[in-house]
């Protein structure tokens, strides 16, 4: 090591030791700081009120002043002009820095976006096409491109909607002057279902566009004039968040008494579940930055002409700040200020203390690393691929859930842990968003070794080199497997394994307002065993749930893979039929009632069937009414002598006398 650099290194432990001698004594003095908010006081900050209200900011020698959003000034330029120390904002400081402005990105909190359309009227279904000619109502300029992105992935420009500035109250949008608005997932859904409004939610994301959401930033003159101060703070807010996502009733209860929020406690609590969504604590270290997802987001702002390739470029390469980094810039200028002073002969006698505390500071951040691979290791379920998806690298907890050892994955393709069940098409399009440099999230069912299944919940993303190339694609995941099975099983009848009464209800509303939205054909068919009370009386019921179970194999193998078929409740059942006209619906009855006619069935031998059709028919229509009517037309298909399906509507009805 050059005897220079020695001095420095010599002089700069001294003075830390120094710092940390007086920030340990008891009578330190907090330094004040100032967090710039870009919101008002919310769940979405709560990190930052923990930090404070639990002491984490003044373990650290800090005061930290949380400064409320004023929606008419720019919140990121308030950090430029000094106004305060710190700052959160989003995706857009790329566009600023590229534009010249100082800010750099020190820890990314949201590691998705919640920023999202919410348009009138409720479906299931996305159109954005509808969009076309609609009020919109967003913030312009203020990262606005994951919205632009996602019309842009639609086909429509900025031209082709009516825009409308933001009132950021929503009452334009409650008053149905706009068609369209921006929102915060964590935030306006929920006022808008205590309204009753209903509403579709156009999320980015769902499109490909994955931006990072709440960011904590500093200006290069702070990170640079205080890069120990900064680093010190940005630890105590990450704790902050830790303690908040897992205290969150204590958060709530301190965000209301100290901060005063606008929002009720339930809508605070329902706050607090989409913020741990987006920050995904589960799947992704907090204020952990890919320095890839920010070229796919340069990609998206250069696509739409915010941003082009040069700036861009040179923005990336100092976008994120790097403390250890700043820490050996400053030793360097250290070092500069230390030859002008010439002190030799106290570099010469403290250079034993600066190699005896390098080795113990780099021995005792090695062994931490080390501990924090280890649990990583153990405990995060983590695959990599090559581009061909070739497992490159698993975690034992991967290899653990998987029942594989590691030898027996390397170098095999990823699909050795893939369910037969899922179609190659879901395979296809995942690949497809993966290729094209974006990140995916969502559930995927899975087998082990001994070829049980079991769920997880995955978030993939692009491993780039450092020109930006994808080089493959790492997997990080968390077992869903408990949660899922009970999923299945509060939407399962037990005795037939068909959809319950719960799970046909639900969709059987959210098929009906698809058709009611589109106008499309929707038709449902109610089916009752014929005798079904002789067969308990002299057979016993166990031989009544044996002929029902056997009737749910039946009908499962007869319908479509778009059907739906469920117990209704008793010996009653129900098949869902989206996009299908009632004639179309009959001859499925029609078909079902000769299956079951013609299969025989243990104890009983011959069994029949009568079954009642009903069709969407108007826009004064229910789901409550077709299901009347196809309980009747079932009943006049009972009187009718049984073994027959009936249609409705009254006035139109057709019946099949099948006998």
């Amino acid at each position: 090591m050059p005897t220079k650099t020695r001095y420095s290194l010599c002089l700069l432990f001294l003075l830390l030791s120094g710092l940390v001698h007086a920030e340990r004594s008891a009578d330190r003095t907090l330094e004040t700081v100032r967090l710039q908010l870009k919101w008002f006081h919310a769940f979405q900050f709560a990190g930052y009120y923990m930090a404070k209200e639990k002491g984490f900011y003044a373990d650290v020698g800090l005061n930290v002043e949380i400064i409320e959003r004023d929606p008419k000034r720019n919140n990121i330029q308030q950090v430029i002009d000094g106004e305060a120390d710190y700052g959160v904002a989003d995706s857009a400081l790329l566009l600023y820095r590229a534009d010249g402005k100082p800010v750099r990105v020190m820890a990314p909190i949201f590691q998705h976006s919640p920023l999202v359309l919410i348009a009138r009227g409720a479906s299931d279904i996305v159109d954005l096409g509808e969009l076309r000619g609609k009020r919109v109502s967003y913030q312009k300029g203020l990262d606005d491109t994951p919205l632009l992105a996602m019309l842009q992935e639609a086909g429509i420009g900025a031209e082709d909607i009516e825009y409308v500035p933001l009132d950021f109250s929503g009452q334009a949008f409650i008053d149905g002057k706009v068609d369209a608005m921006s929102a915060y997932l964590s935030d306006q859904p929920f006022r808008m279902r205590e309204l009753g409004i209903d509403f579709t939610i156009l999320n980015p994301h769902n499109y490909g566009i994955d931006f990072y959401g709440d960011i904590l930033f500093a200006t290069d003159k702070t990170l640079d004039e205080s890069p120990e101060r900064s680093e010190r703070f940005m630890q105590a807010s990450i704790k902050g968040w830790q303690y908040a996502l897992e205290h969150p009733n204590e958060t709530i209860g301190t965000l209301i008494a100290n901060y005063h929020p606008q929002s009720s406690r339930e809508h605070l609590e329902y706050e607090a579940e989409m913020t741990r969504r987006m920050i995904a604590p589960s799947l992704v270290e907090i204020g952990y930055t890919s320095p890839s997802r920010f070229y796919r987001i340069a990609e998206i702002y250069q696509s739409l002409g915010k941003l082009n390739k040069q700036h861009a470029d040179k923005a990336l390469k100092s976008l994120i700040w790097d403390p250890d980094e700043q820490m050996l810039r400053s030793l360097h200028y250290l070092n500069i200020a230390f030859v002008l002073v010439g002190v030799l002969v106290l570099g010469v006698l403290a250079v034993l203390l600066v190699n005896s505390r390098l080795k113990n500071i780099i021995a005792a951040r090695t062994h931490e690393l080390t501990r924090q691979k280890r649990m990583v290791d153990q405990h995060v379920i983590i695959s990599e691929t090559d581009l061909e998806g070739n497992i490159t690298a698993a975690s034992q907890a991967f290899c653990r859930r998987t029942g594989h050892a590691e030898e027996e994955l390397l170098g095999k393709n990823h699909n050795i842990v893939r369910h037969p069940e899922r179609p190659p098409e879901f395979y296809s399009q995942l690949w497809a968003q993966l290729s094209a440099g974006n990140s995916w999230d969502g559930d995927l069912k899975n087998i082990d070794k001994q070829g049980n299944p079991y769920w997880i919940h995955s978030h993939i993303e692009p491993i780039r080199d450092f020109d930006g190339r994808i080089t493959g694609y790492r997997a990080v995941s968390e077992d869903i497997t408990d949660r899922k099975r009970l999923e299945i099983q509060s939407a399962t009848d037990p005795l037939t394994g068909l959809a319950n009464r719960l799970k046909l209800d639900q969709v059987l509303e959210q098929e009906f307002a698809r058709s009611k939205r589109y106008a499309t054909p929707f038709s449902v068919i109610l089916l009752d065993v014929d005798h079904f009370k002789s067969i308990n009386d002299q057979h016993g019921h166990l031989a009544g749930d044996t002929v029902l179970k056997e009737l749910a194999t039946a009908l499962q193998l007869q319908i479509r893979a778009t059907d739906l078929a469920g117990r209704w409740g008793g010996e009653e059942f129900m098949v869902i039929c989206p996009g299908t006209t009632g004639d179309s619906a009959l001859a499925c009855a029609e078909k079902l009632r000769q299956s079951v006619q013609m299969k025989r069935f243990p104890a009983v031998e011959y069994l029949t069937i009568s079954l009642g059709v009903s069709s969407f028919l108007a826009e004064d229509d229910s789901p409550v009414t077709m299901v009347q009517r196809a309980d009747q037309a079932m009943y006049r298909a009972k009187s009718s002598g049984r073994n027959r399906a009936c249609s409705e509507p009254p006035g139109l009805q057709k019946m099949a006398n099948l006998d």
